[in-house]
């Protein structure tokens, strides 16, 4: 009797713990939960060029497709790049990627991207090798969720990922230290050219 009420007591007590954990992690609407980092523009040009801290799963790897730079990636453009990122990723040119090839690969994209590293995603029958025809299908389908309903084409801007509450906050925390930086600044040059 006493064990039956103790196990009862800790799942209730379980219960509302979770109950309270789910409450306090409840992201807003629109922010999407991400691991730290995840998405994040490794490269300032790259930043420069898209504005963007952080871009949505597989958004590097569209971009490294923009030969034109012109913003917008063309299915022409993503299917010259498919197989040039697939040779990239085959370190051992043998025509298949196997895990360790392809978090390599994610790797030396210019994101940070887990989603493209994540050897399941690109092996649906899971024999433990991904060919280019595997290859291609994930990419491609990935393009169509990013594409432009009207002309088929990725837009660059378009692949911008949503700020998080952890990336407002940095920034506010970021914001309210400019000027008190400004303010010692000053301080210390003056203290600097009166001993001198």
């Amino acid at each position: 009797m006493f064990r039956t009420l103790s196990i009862v007591g800790l799942t209730a007590l379980s219960l509302a713990w979770s109950a309270h954990a789910q409450v306090e992690a409840t992201p807003d609407e629109d922010e999407l939960v991400r691991l730290p980092g995840q998405g994040e523009v490794r490269e300032p040009t790259l930043r420069d060029r898209t504005k963007a801290k952080r871009l949505k799963p597989g958004a590097g790897l569209f971009l490294t497709f923009d030969a034109d730079e012109n913003g917008r990636i063309s299915t022409n453009e993503i299917q010259a790049g498919i197989p040039v990122a697939f040779s990239s990723a085959d370190e051992n040119a043998d025509g298949y990627l196997t895990a360790l090839e392809q978090q390599d690969w994610a790797a030396s994209l210019p994101t940070r991207d887990d989603s493209l590293a994540n050897p399941f995603r690109f092996d649906p029958n899971l024999d433990r090798r991904v060919d280019l025809e595997e290859f291609t299908l994930v990419i491609n389908n990935l393009g169509i969720d990013y594409a432009d309903e009207v002309s088929g084409d990725i837009i660059v801007a378009d692949l911008k990922a949503p700020d998080t509450r952890r990336d407002r906050r940095r920034d506010e925390a970021q914001e309210a230290q400019r000027p008190q930086q400004g303010q010692r600044n000053p301080s210390r040059r003056n203290q600097s050219s009166a001993t001198n």
